[in-house]
This record gives C-alpha cells, structure tokens and sequence, in this order.
C-alpha cells in the first residue's frame, strides 16, 4: 500500500514539467526494491498501472496488483 501512495503521490502532484509517470513508477520500484521485494509484471503492466492515476484509479486500487506481482529478493 505504500508503494502504491507514493506512486499516486508522484504521478499526480505534477511536480515536473515531464515524466511525471515516469518518476512515479521509479519511485515505487525503488521503495519496493529498497524494502526487499521486486515487482514480477511486464512492462506494460507496468506503465497500465501508474497511467490508470490519470483514469481516477486509487492507491488502494492499485495496492492488490502491485501486491500479486511482488517477489521477495534474496
């Protein structure tokens, strides 16, 4: 779930002229990362789910993907 607010977070502030999107999907790769898990989806999955903010879906939408995607690093 907090992967998913930071995602919404970054996408959807507009902090940047551009690559709002793209930053936000870094981010939450990153947090993910840093915290031992690894997201297993296609990159088109991917970029679905960070571009469905823009379509009103909410962190807690997105929670449950990111979550069935996740793999624990060794």
């Amino acid at each position: 779930m907090q992967a998913a607010v930071l995602a919404h977070g970054v996408a959807e502030s507009q902090a940047f002229i551009d690559a709002n999107e793209r930053s936000a999907l870094v981010a939450m790769l990153t947090f993910l990362e840093l915290n031992g898990y690894r997201v297993q989806a296609p990159d088109a999955d991917l970029a679905g789910w960070i571009l469905s903010f823009s379509t009103g879906t909410t962190p807690q939408q997105l929670a449950p993907l990111v979550r069935d995607a996740l793999q624990a690093l060794r």
